[in-house]
């Protein structure tokens, strides 16, 4: 017999174990949780995944996909390396300030050793950031000395970091604004040139 995917149930899903491993963490987030919280049978989370990781790795690796799609168009678009450096600490804020626990997730799961970034990802990933450190040092807006890992590590972990340092030290509602991009900005550029 044919499985029968209702979209919104498998979104609900999504969802609801992006949120509850950010609030609880991996560990916390149990399959059974996660249903209820969806607002579905427990039966339906295993129609569709064989377990919690599986889910979990799964958005992880969707989520990253669109980081590692947004460098590709911005690196196509043969930009300086200022333009592509602030559209990519860009992109983190708008995702920060439309998908919060989106961005809260990647944080939680980039500092989670029982996860890794899929190896074609990280490949392509790690092209893309070699491509942007030619583009830097061959306009001379970049170190010489500054490595791939040192450009991934400055300008994606630092920015995930940082705002997510925003969002666990406040008690209200964050905001983000163009100022707090051009800071990280400035930041940034003063560790890689």
């Amino acid at each position: 017999m044919a499985r029968i995917t209702d979209q919104n149930r498998v979104e609900r899903l999504k969802e609801s174990t992006m949120k509850l491993v950010v609030e609880k963490g991996f560990g916390g987030a149990s399959a059974a949780l996660i249903a209820k919280d969806a607002k579905v049978a427990a039966g339906y989370f295993y129609l569709h995944y064989h377990g919690k990781y599986e889910m979990v790795n799964s958005l992880l690796h969707s989520v990253y996909q669109e980081f590692v799609d947004r460098l590709e168009e911005l690196i196509l678009q043969a930009s300086t390396f200022e333009v592509i450096t602030k559209k990519l600490i860009n992109h983190f804020f708008n995702m920060a300030i439309n998908e919060p626990v989106k961005l809260k997730f990647l944080y939680v799961l980039t500092n989670d050793y029982s996860f890794v970034i899929d190896p074609e990802v990280k490949k392509k990933t790690f092209q893309f950031i070699t491509r942007l450190k030619e583009v830097g040092q061959l306009s001379e807006t970049l170190d010489k000395n500054i490595t791939d890992e040192d450009l991934y590590l400055f300008l994606v972990i630092n920015t995930i970091q940082f705002i997510n340092q925003r969002f666990k030290n406040s008690l209200d509602k964050v905001s983000f604004n163009e100022a707090d991009e051009e800071h990280l900005y400035y930041l940034i550029q003063k560790i890689l040139k």
